[in-house]
C-alpha cells in the first residue's frame, strides 16, 4: 500500500491512500429509523492551529510536544497564574521537545489566550485537546461549547485518562461525535508512548488515522485501544491505574 501527498517539508495534509474509497460511517441514531452515512474530509493542518485547553503540568507538555513539530498551538488557560508558569516552562524545555521530531522543522508559534471565553482560541482550530480537571460534569460542559464553537471538521479529543470520550457527548451533536476519542500522554515528558482510545463503531477511522500521522510525526508512538481508564470515579490518579493505563503501567517507550 503506498501512501501519496506527503510534503517532508511542511506537509499540508496527511498521507493519503491511493488505492483507498472515501470512508462512510452509519451513526448510532437512537429513534431515528434511517441513520444518516456522512463522509469524512480529514481537516487541514499546519495551516491551522491546534489548541489546549488546560496549561497544566500536561498541557504545557502537550504544547511543546506540537510546537516542536512546526504546528502553531493556542493555549488557553482563564487562570493567567497558570499560563504564566505554562510560559516559563515552555521557555526553559521547548528545546529538549525539538529532538523528538522525525523531520526537523522551525518550531510553531504557541499562543496563549486567557479569556473566560474559549471562541478565540478554538475558532479556527483542526484540533482541540482538553486538559482540563477530571470532573465529568466540566467535560460534559467543555466538549458541548466545543461542539459548537469549532470548525465542523475539527477533532475533539481528551486527554482524560479517567474517562471515555463516550461520556462526554451528552452536549454534542450526532456528527461530531465520531470526530471524538481519547489521546492520553504520559505524565513524564520522556515516555513517548500516546494512548488513542477511540469509541468502537463511533469514532471514524481516518480520524484515527490522521492523528497517527500527525504523532508519529512528531516523533510519539501513538498505541490504538477502544479502552481508557477505569470510567470509574473523578480522580485522574485513579483512571491511570485503570484497566487502559497503557501510557502509565506499561511505558513503551522511555527516552532517557
Amino acid at each position: 500500500m503506498s501512501l501519496t501527498n506527503i510534503d517532508t517539508t511542511n506537509p499540508a495534509t496527511p498521507p493519503t491512500d491511493s488505492n483507498a474509497t472515501t470512508t462512510n460511517l452509519t451513526l448510532p441514531t437512537d429513534d431515528l429509523t434511517s441513520p444518516p452515512t456522512i463522509p469524512y474530509t480529514p481537516p487541514t493542518i499546519y495551516t491551522r492551529p491546534l489548541a489546549i485547553l488546560g496549561a497544566g503540568n500536561l498541557g504545557r507538555r502537550i504544547a511543546c510536544i506540537f510546537s516542536a513539530a512546526g504546528h502553531t498551538v493556542h493555549l488557553h488557560d482563564p487562570n493567567q497564574g497558570a499560563l504564566q508558569s505554562a510560559q516559563h516552562y515552555i521557555t526553559s524545555n521547548l528545546a529538549h521537545y525539538t529532538t523528538f521530531p522525525l523531520i526537523s522543522r522551525p518550531v510553531g508559534q504557541i499562543h496563549p489566550f486567557s479569556s473566560a471565553d474559549i471562541t478565540p482560541a478554538v475558532r479556527d482550530a483542526w484540533l482541540v485537546i482538553e486538559c482540563v480537571p477530571e470532573h465529568l460534569p466540566l467535560k460534559i460542559d467543555i466538549m458541548g461549547e466545543l461542539d459548537a464553537k469549532t470548525p465542523r471538521d475539527c477533532i475533539l479529543v481528551s486527554n482524560s485518562a479517567a474517562f471515555r470520550t463516550s461520556f462526554m457527548v451528552e452536549k454534542v451533536c450526532w456528527e461530531r461525535r465520531r470526530l471524538m476519542c481519547n489521546m492520553c500522554f504520559g505524565a513524564s515528558p520522556w515516555i513517548r508512548a500516546v494512548e488513542l482510545g477511540v469509541n468502537e463503531g463511533v469514532t471514524e477511522g481516518e480520524v484515527v488515522r490522521v492523528l497517527t500521522w500527525v504523532l508519529d510525526d512528531c516523533g510519539m508512538m501513538p498505541v490504538r485501544t477502544s479502552r481508557v481508564g477505569g470510567g470509574g470515579g473523578g480522580g485522574g490518579s485513579g483512571g491511570r491505574e485503570g484497566e487502559g493505563g497503557l501510557v502509565r503501567s506499561q511505558c513503551l517507550n522511555t527516552v532517557n
